[in-house]
């Protein structure tokens, strides 16, 4: 069995539509479907329709119950722009009761190997940032304070795309299928073969310029279009 992993699309359904041809026999999203983007709709709608399974983002919680994100300050007035003049503009009653609906962390069973699916970290599901060059054993802690030190989790957030161990705990971050902010400019995904019990780490290029297009027309204010097309990478 072929199980796609993706995560952090944030409205970009142009990057989603080459997601959508990736050959699979399941599909499972960690998270941050909308915000920043200019299809938060169509986003959750196809993601809805594909994805076998789902948890939250910190940006899903912020939209279906009006909240704020607690992104990094460094994104978070634009966060706070986008949410209020596309996102919540957009999603009608059906969207938003499907993301109130998502849980914030599931564990489920590949073919006999357990994975714990969460966008932030097991200690903080929503918000918690695991970055490859700063773990500790605080990050690796239940919400009832019980320490762990096993298992494989599957995480979002962060942007960045790894995989490694952390002691006996693997860790592994599809990175974003919209919005990339590590070393590469293009989107990305994973690909594990529960046969092989291996993964691919896959990145893919799409049609920027549509994007770019929808994006001058939608917002209108200079300052925001500008930082939204630099976040995107669309220059």
């Amino acid at each position: 069995m072929k199980v796609l992993f993706f995560s952090d699309v944030h409205a970009n359904m142009y990057a989603l539509k080459e997601i959508l041809k990736v050959d699979c026999d399941k599909a499972i999203f960690l998270g941050d479907m909308v915000d920043y983007g200019t299809s938060p709709v169509e986003t959750v709608e196809k993601i809805r329709e594909i994805a076998d399974y789902a948890v939250m983002g910190n940006h899903d919680y912020a939209a279906a119950f009006n909240k704020d994100c607690l992104c990094s300050q460094e994104n978070h007035e634009l966060s706070v722009f986008t949410r209020k003049n596309i996102t919540l503009k957009e999603l009608g009653k059906n969207e938003l009761n499907y993301l109130q609906k998502l849980p914030d962390y599931m564990e489920i069973d590949l073919d006999g190997v357990q994975f714990n699916l969460v966008h932030g970290s097991p200690t903080d599901h929503l918000y918690g940032y695991l970055y490859p060059w700063k773990l500790s054993a605080a990050m690796f802690t239940s919400l009832t304070g019980r320490s762990i030190d096993e298992g494989t989790f599957v995480v979002g957030h962060t942007h960045h795309q790894f995989l490694l161990s952390f002691g006996h705990i693997r860790i592994i971050n599809p990175g974003s299928a919209g919005q990339p902010r590590d070393d590469s400019p293009y989107p990305s995904y994973v690909v594990y073969d529960s046969k092989k019990q291996s993964f691919e780490m896959n990145r893919f290029r799409y049609d920027t310029s549509a994007f770019k297009k929808e994006l001058l027309e939608k917002v209108s204010d200079e300052f925001h279009r500008k930082k939204l097309i630099e976040l995107f990478r669309l220059t």
